[in-house]
């Protein structure tokens, strides 16, 4: 009982520490909106862009090994997943512009 009442208390412990530093982000908010904008094309360029090209290749492998079994059981629905899984990526990553998500 003692190492089940440990684990929830570093859980607990954990949460804490994770809301100590939240809590100053939330409050700055709304200060300095200039500011917030800048980190927002620094996060997209550094963080979603090379995660969007990683989706889009990851996708297309998937779509490529699924194609002709798609192909053979819902030929129809063959343009509708692959601009999903393959074409969404790959504007969001290569056309969308810095900070417009």
């Amino acid at each position: 009982m003692s190492r089940c009442l440990q684990g929830f208390s570093a859980v607990l412990i954990a949460v804490a520490l994770l809301l100590v530093q939240v809590s100053p982000a939330a409050a700055a908010v709304g200060q300095d909106l200039e500011l917030q904008g800048k980190t927002n094309l620094v996060a997209d360029a550094l963080i979603l862009r090379p995660l969007g090209l990683a989706m889009t290749a990851v996708s297309t492998v998937v779509c490529v090994g699924l194609a002709p079994i798609v192909a053979i059981t819902r030929p129809t629905q063959l343009g509708a997943w692959t601009d999903y899984l393959i074409m969404r990526p790959a504007r969001y990553t290569f056309a969308d512009p810095l900070g417009h998500h």
